[in-house]
């Protein structure tokens, strides 16, 4: 029997619709888009085409769309970029050191790229979070004012699921902030909510196709109508109008097309499957394992449908992860780009102020959006026998593990 996946959250497998793109892309639109014969136009037509369909799928249809690598990409573009571009309006408008506000439960994409801006002479300041690891309006209210250059939210929270108000954030931000721009890391939950990207009023938002049944390698950085542009990473060719220099992939970008009309579709025809499988599976393993603490939101429509956290008191979650994988259930623990290495806490959970005996204990369920009741039946059947495998003793618990 093939693996049931769930681990979505880390990288969702192309959908059919993004493989036959990218294998016609492959075929029909080889050349280099930056070429002057018709081979290179047809490429630079189809990354067009793409560029508007991304843009329109995901709600966006005003912003200008630009191409880069990967979403921790799309992340530095927009916190690095807008925040030196808006550095000496601040410092004009708040008289002393421009100031940087990042949630403090951030991807690590954001989060790093945020800290490192002190390294330039940015005062950078960590917006707590709930136990929810949200941050919420009052939190980011108080610390905003005229010396600040960027705020960094992330819309939804990429290894517990939780939703942060981001239309709210950005409309405060404007009030008691209107020289800042706002970046959103909206990688988790693009193509997975109903809602349009532009309503989240943020200057820039980042976007990435393997989140989403694209293929790796293509994401993007989408801008507002209006936003002041970002400062480039790098200099080059000046492909992507300066932003972003680098031969476009301009298959990924079709089938990172294909992938999020593909996800527009199925939301316009049922806004709610994703929150109804979630939670479906959440009573699945509840039936099972009573004991479990569900980590993040625990109320709709507070929490992003395909992420489900979840911590089981009394089990390492390596061990426990493992002894699914070997009943054939594949699942995720913290954010996969993390990497390996030692094992210690999620700096996630440890910012929403998870119990210290629950820290180590935390499983992330991550769905595709097309898991059938089988599959549900299937996962809950395979932390029965995982569970009942490890409770042995504490040396059935401690056999090492490795990272997934």
């Amino acid at each position: 029997m093939e693996p049931l996946y769930l681990d979505h959250a880390a990288t969702s497998p192309p959908l059919p619709e993004a493989l036959a793109a990218f294998e016609r892309a492959c075929r029909q639109t080889p050349a280099n888009p930056g070429s002057p014969h018709h081979a290179g136009a047809a490429a630079a037509l189809a990354l067009e085409d793409a560029r508007e369909t991304v843009r329109r799928a995901l709600g966006a249809p005003e912003h200008r769309l630009v191409w880069t690598s990967c979403g921790s990409e799309a992340n530095a573009l927009g916190i690095l970029g807008l925040a030196r571009a808006h550095r000496r309006r601040a410092e004009k408008a708040g008289g002393g050191r421009a100031r940087v506000l990042v949630g403090a439960a951030e991807h690590p994409s954001a989060l790093l790229n945020a800290r490192a801006l002190a390294e330039e002479g940015f005062v950078v300041d960590e917006v707590p979070v709930d136990a929810a690891a949200v941050v919420r309006p009052d939190t980011l209210a108080e610390r905003l004012g005229p010396d600040v250059a960027l705020v960094v939210v992330q819309w939804a929270n990429n290894e517990v699921g939780s939703l942060n108000p981001v239309a709210e954030l950005t409309a405060l931000t404007r009030r008691l902030a209107p020289q800042a721009a706002f970046h959103c890391d909206a990688v988790q939950a693009a193509g997975k909510r109903p809602e349009p990207i532009a309503a989240l009023g943020a200057d820039a938002v980042a976007v990435a196709a393997h989140k989403l049944g694209g293929v790796r390698g293509t994401a993007a950085l989408l801008l507002a109508p209006g936003a002041r542009e970002p400062r480039p990473l790098w200099r080059g060719g000046g492909h992507e109008g300066g932003l972003r220099s680098g031969t476009e992939n301009v298959m990924g970008a079709v089938a990172f097309a294909a992938a999020a009309r593909r996800r527009r579709a199925d939301l316009d025809a049922d806004p709610e499957a994703w929150s109804r499988r979630r939670g479906a599976l959440l009573e699945a393993l509840r039936a099972v394992a009573p004991d479990l603490v569900v980590v993040g939101a625990d109320a709709e429509p507070a929490w992003l449908g395909s992420i489900l956290s979840v911590a089981f008191p009394g089990f390492r979650a390596r061990t426990l992860l493992t002894a699914l994988e070997a009943e054939g259930v594949l699942v995720g623990s913290g954010s996969a780009c993390h990497g390996s290495g030692p094992e210690r806490p999620s700096p996630v959970l440890l910012a929403a102020g998870l119990p210290e005996p629950l820290l180590g204990s935390v499983l992330r369920f991550s769905l595709g959006g097309h898991e059938s009741d089988a599959d549900v039946a299937r996962a809950a059947a395979a932390l029965t026998r995982a569970r009942t495998r490890l409770a042995g003793g504490p040396a059935a618990r401690d056999v090492p593990t490795r990272r997934a």
